[in-house]
């Protein structure tokens, strides 16, 4: 029972879990200030705080042993450069989408990442996408097209801040799945692409810098504290997760952050919005079972080859 809990499989859906638990939190801890303050004043703030638990959490962690090399440290620096970029235009955009439109509405744009990862895995991770897959996939397609309340006219700034954030986390995301291949250290992955968020933050700050109480100081903490506890647990996830598996499953997102939305907001998403998510939501179960199939094809194909190191 013990080893069953501890699989790839079940061990990155309990991560996504949590990370997709604590973004939502982050999301509705930020959505009042970003009401009131402009993003680079958050991100700079809150991207060196994330930096810094990252350094806390790597010493902790070589303390006790969990960790053999430094968070500061990588064998692909390439890849990283690229991923803290993506990172930066994604925390933007959607900050943006946040202060402009409902938080159930962003879902729209979660909902749309899967199809962008499948696309995209195929050319830049060699993970196939087969019939199955693709017929969930589009499911969700039909699902998240229900989640537009207003149809296309309703669209705003709001939503095209959402589209850049998604398009840019997606290559985030999956760029993590591939760096997870080559690069053991998963602090990597949070302290440097937090730590230039800061820096290009940084840069504006002198045009919109606002006075801060420390009502706003203690959300900005709080904010920083639930976003690494997502990004580092996203990060064990794209290790255990192929990305087109593990996009879909992000879905749970929308319970999260329709109850943050009613319960903080006073958010009531309409009856569309509602049963597309649910078709949304089915499709991250199919892909679900698609990594299950895969893993046992893997499993089976070891046991006949104990010596050959299966391709996802």
């Amino acid at each position: 029972m013990k080893t069953a809990l501890r699989t790839p499989l079940v061990l990155g859906v309990g991560f996504l879990v949590a990370s997709t638990l604590a973004a939502t939190l982050a999301d509705g801890t930020v959505k009042d200030l970003s009401a009131r303050l402009e993003a680079p004043q958050v991100f700079f703030l809150s991207g060196l705080i994330m930096a810094g638990l990252s350094l806390l959490a790597a010493r902790a962690g070589s303390r006790i042993g969990l960790f053999t090399t430094s968070c500061l440290k990588t064998t692909v620096p390439g890849l990283l450069l690229w991923r803290s970029v993506a990172t930066v235009v994604a925390s933007l955009g959607f900050f943006y989408a946040i202060a402009m439109i409902p938080l159930a509405e962003i879902f729209l744009f979660v909902g749309l990442m899967p199809l962008m990862s499948a696309l995209m895995s195929r050319h830049l991770l060699g993970e196939s996408v087969d019939l199955g897959a693709w017929a969930g996939l589009g499911l969700g397609l039909l699902g998240v097209l229900m989640l537009f309340p207003n149809g296309l006219s309703g669209l705003s700034m709001g939503h095209f801040a959402g589209f850049a954030g998604a398009l840019a986390g997606t290559v985030s995301l999956v760029l993590s799945r591939l760096m997870a291949r080559r690069e053991v250290n998963t602090l990597v992955q949070v302290f440097y692409p937090n730590l230039a968020l800061a820096g290009v933050a940084a840069l504006m700050l002198p045009a919109i810098w606002q006075p801060l109480g420390m009502a706003d100081v203690a959300r900005i903490c709080l904010y920083s504290g639930l976003l690494f506890l997502a990004r580092w647990t996203m990060v064990m996830v794209m290790q255990r997760l192929r990305a087109p598996v593990a996009l879909p499953l992000m879905n749970i997102q929308f319970v999260w952050m329709v109850g943050v939305g009613f319960v903080f907001f006073g958010e009531v998403p309409a009856a569309t919005t509602i049963l597309g998510a649910l078709l949304v939501m089915s499709a991250g179960g199919i892909a679900l079972l698609e990594q299950a199939r895969v893993d046992k094809l893997a499993r089976t194909s070891q046991s006949r080859s104990p010596g050959t190191v299966p391709a996802e």
